[in-house]
């Protein structure tokens, strides 16, 4: 910013993974902070532009989104900066710094102790700023104090606020692995050849969830999953055309929610193989117990499946005491993916017998 105030030129490219959360989060931090220390900006911030390009003197601001990486894998610039770069594959960071001309800036929480920013941090060009909620001037007095409550203090076990994962993390800016994850028996690897195709689930989403389709695969007893989409304000129209054009049609097995019986009617009469899956009793904690039961794999390509796999836990009692309830969120994938081998797989499946904790027996 202090650049653009001078007058000298550069280019910078602002990324994350979501150009929806790009226009609701970092576009209103730069118009307010433009606003506040009246910097005139060309054009005027409108997140409802198709470009978010701008410029203030001889700097050029673009803000991209990783849903639309193809505009963004051919572009240059002078810096680029990564906002929470956890959500981001590595190969996308690849991308931006062989076309970056002097450096980029990342930053993320460090909510996973398993992610590639940390072997990133060996290298000898890196330099690591730590920084917490206690360094920020700007955070409102809300946040802050939702993020105290995470603190293992007595009042707020007493409260049920308490958690330790997310002070690690939140509070204290340290990586941590999340306890009480409910999937741990998933790797990264690729479809091999002659893996038997089981068909797609699909998980129905509009305005904040998203609609998300995974293609599953066995071989050998283990499944593999392939990531085919994950987007919010999808129509059924789009979910059809989106489909088709990655070459599914009327031969792949679909499954997807019951819930959306005109959904899954319209999808039919666009000429998509698919059916509403079945539901019943505990169905949820059947279809977990089933995914748990067979080794995982994930695609590359598969990052937000990726991402509900790490971050997919059970619920925790006012004691801080893992039930055997899942959290409803970090699920769209997954949903969509127990969904398929339910119908799949799960005909013989005899689920194991597991205490409140979630522990089995």
């Amino acid at each position: 910013m202090w650049k653009a105030l001078t007058g000298e030129k550069f280019v910078l490219t602002i990324v994350r993974d979501k150009l929806t959360w790009i226009k609701s989060t970092l576009l209103l931090d730069f118009a307010q902070m433009c606003e506040k220390y009246q910097i005139a900006v060309t054009p005027q911030v409108n997140i409802n532009r198709p470009e978010q390009i701008y410029k203030i003197n001889n700097v050029e601001f673009a803000f991209f989104g990783l849903d639309y990486a193809e505009k963004l894998h051919g572009r240059k610039q002078d810096w680029f900066w990564i906002n929470e770069a956890m959500e981001v594959d590595k190969e996308h960071f690849d991308q931006l710094e062989m076309r970056t001309t002097i450096g980029g800036i990342i930053d993320y929480n460090p909510y996973d102790d398993g992610h590639w920013v940390f072997e990133l941090q060996k290298r000898p060009d890196v330099t690591v700023i730590k920084s917490t909620m206690l360094d920020n001037p700007f955070l409102e007095q809300s946040i802050r104090n939702k993020i105290l409550s995470y603190e293992p203090t007595e009042e707020n076990i007493r409260n049920g606020t308490a958690d330790d994962y997310m002070w690690q993390v939140y509070g204290l800016g340290n990586k941590a692995r999340l306890e009480g994850v409910i999937f741990t028996n998933w790797d990264i690897a690729e479809v091999p050849d002659g893996a038997k195709k089981l068909g797609y689930g699909l998980d129905f989403g509009y305005t904040h969830d998203p609609t998300a389709v995974v293609m599953c695969y066995e071989h050998e007893n283990e499944i593999y999953l392939d990531e085919l989409l994950y987007r919010t304000g999808l129509l059924n129209k789009d979910i059809y055309n989106r489909l088709t054009a990655l070459g599914i049609d009327y031969g792949d097995d679909g499954v997807a929610d019951s819930a959306e019986p005109k959904s899954i009617q319209e999808l039919r009469n666009l000429g998509l193989n698919v059916k509403g899956a079945e539901k019943g009793t505990d169905s949820v904690r059947f279809g977990i117990d089933l995914m748990k039961s067979r080794k995982l794999h994930t695609t590359k390509r598969s990052v937000n499946i990726e991402n509900e796999l790490r971050k997919y836990k059970w619920k925790v009692d006012k004691n801080n005491v893992a039930t055997n309830e899942p959290i409803d969120e970090f699920n769209h994938g997954i949903d969509a993916i127990r969904y398929l081998l339910t119908e799949k797989i799960g005909k013989n499946f005899k689920p194991k017998v597991f205490d409140r904790r979630g522990l089995g027996i």
